[in-house]
């Protein structure tokens, strides 16, 4: 076999193994990838503010007859900070009054999530830890004493 043949055979050979290697990457690549767990839809994600987050669902919640300083004011980082601290990452239960949501399509809910302690009701729980202010507004007013009063 003269020289440039042979030359010219292995470089076919390794373009072939080239592509051939390029294929099995493509393919491998578009494999749907496994996540390693599945977040369940009512899991926190994201606080937004003081009373107000986002569920790994993509809904974003308001929670009713509370109302948390807003941010850029006093006390809303900490309140916002304290909301994480009980609801982030975690799981919630979410419960409505009368209507659904509000007029940026967020959900009106009370919220609980579960300690060690048992259920925790977080409407309530940033009122009486002081980093929020009952807010009766609309109809959705079932709870407002409940939260107001120990």
């Amino acid at each position: 076999m003269k020289p440039q043949t042979k030359t010219l055979a292995i470089s076919l050979v390794a373009v072939l193994v080239l592509a051939i290697l390029l294929y099995v990457a493509i393919m491998l690549l578009s494999l749907p990838q496994e996540s390693e767990q599945e977040i369940p839809e009512n899991t926190v994600t994201r606080i937004i503010d003081g009373d107000t987050f986002e569920l790994a669902s993509g809904e974003v919640v308001r929670l009713i007859c509370i109302d948390a300083p807003e941010l850029g004011t006093t006390r809303a980082e900490e309140s916002s900070d304290f909301l994480f601290s009980l609801i982030y990452n975690k799981q919630v239960r979410l419960e409505s009054d009368i209507e659904d949501k509000d007029a940026y399509g967020r959900l009106l809910r009370y919220v609980y999530v579960n300690s060690s302690e048992g259920e925790i009701f977080i409407n309530k729980a940033l009122f009486q830890e002081g980093f929020a202010s009952v807010f009766r507004y609309g109809n959705d007013t079932a709870k407002c004493d409940e939260i107001e009063n120990n």
